[in-house]
């Protein structure tokens, strides 16, 4: 199973607009003001991993997460570094049941482009992960592709949040949550530095924010309500390929 991000319209049409269009085609809107739409909602929504839908119109808002509430944001939802960008199911510090949490918020959708993403492993949760052949007719062949046997789990920015399930007993299942995610310029752009550094998630108040919206329902029947992990943000670079 995996449960439905909800977002608003704006950010539906922003979608559609760069859904089609490749690493570089995707880029170049950047080069003029008026096709730019890196400050749209929802353009760094991770589309590859997120089942995405419209926002109903009558939808009833049980608590929301605003950067207004200050120090008591930051305590509920946070962008942990050694979750960023490229890890793998047998990373040595995940946080308990994160493969499950993680599967059922936003699931891996692994594409060509991720070959060689092994090299570019979280710097915090690096391991050896040992390389299978990827066409056992050729398991001889010394030359043969080989593919990480470890499943990749993410490579986007994980934004976690914490005591929901605590605060939404008592409320209507088909209410949402609303969650106010900052955007990164410089985590999210178009170099994997970044992405891989340990340096700390910007939370820039006056900065741009994106909006999503969790259904209680989902979140009352998640592995953990009370921690909720989603790969919600991908980079500018996330399908131009790993390069080693």
């Amino acid at each position: 199973m995996q449960a439905t991000i909800f977002v608003l319209p704006d950010a539906l049409q922003t979608l559609q607009a760069i859904r089609s269009l490749d690493y570089y085609d995707r880029v170049s809107l950047g080069d003029a003001p008026d096709t730019d739409l890196t400050h749209a909602p929802g353009y760094f929504l991770n589309t590859p991993a997120l089942r995405i839908a419209e926002l109903p119109a009558s939808a009833r808002i049980a608590v929301s997460l605003s950067p207004l509430q200050s120090e008591a944001y930051h305590q509920r939802v946070t962008a942990p570094p050694e979750l960023r960008g490229v890890v793998y199911a047998g990373a040595p510090h995940l946080p308990p049941q994160y493969v499950s949490i993680i599967r059922y918020w936003s699931p891996m959708t692994v594409g060509a482009f991720h070959q060689n993403a092994v090299y570019y492993q979280n710097v915090h949760n690096a391991y050896l992960v040992q390389l299978v052949v990827a066409d056992s007719d050729d398991a001889g062949d010394p030359y043969a592709e080989r593919v990480p046997a470890d499943e990749l789990l993410t490579d986007g920015v994980v934004f976690c949040i914490s005591g929901l399930g605590a605060r939404l007993e008592d409320c209507d299942p088909q209410q949402f949550v609303e969650v106010h995610l900052p955007i990164d310029p410089v985590i999210l752009g178009i170099e994997h530095d970044g992405l891989r550094s340990s340096d700390e998630y910007r939370y820039d108040p006056n900065g741009q924010w994106d909006r999503i919206y969790l259904r209680v329902a989902d979140i009352m029947a998640s592995p953990d309500p009370n921690f909720v992990a989603i790969s919600a943000f991908r980079s500018e670079f996330h399908d131009y390929g790993y390069v080693y």
